[in-house]
């Protein structure tokens, strides 16, 4: 279970980096960093939720010692998911209106063989 851990908690790490890299560049960023910030206590307040609800149900069982390996087992798995409904609430508010630019080629490719 350990190594197990020691494998999620990376990629929640990255998550929440990615959650922040991707915010939408405008000319006013304050709107979209208050989001950010906002979703950010979400997270946190939601994770205070989950290591509640998971420390006091295990504590009257045998393995309670466990607990807190559960709890991050638990949000190693729902942040992700959580961060990502945030982003694409983000996006849907705060991203581009206008469609995106087609990609340039610098090289004719015409002649390649894939």
């Amino acid at each position: 279970m350990a190594f197990a851990l020691s494998l999620l908690l990376p990629m929640l790490a990255l998550s929440f980096w990615v959650f922040w890299r991707l915010s939408p560049q405008r000319e006013d960023g304050v709107p979209p960093r208050r989001f950010n910030l906002a979703a950010i206590a979400g997270a946190l307040l939601l994770a205070a939720l989950i290591i509640w609800y998971v420390r006091s149900n295990m504590l009257t069982s045998r393995d309670h010692a466990t607990w807190p390996l559960v709890a991050a087992f638990y949000l190693a798995g729902l942040m992700p998911i959580y961060l990502a409904v945030a982003g694409l609430v983000r996006r849907k508010c705060y991203g581009s209106k206008e469609a995106d630019k087609p990609l340039e080629l610098t090289r004719d490719l015409s002649k390649t063989r894939f």
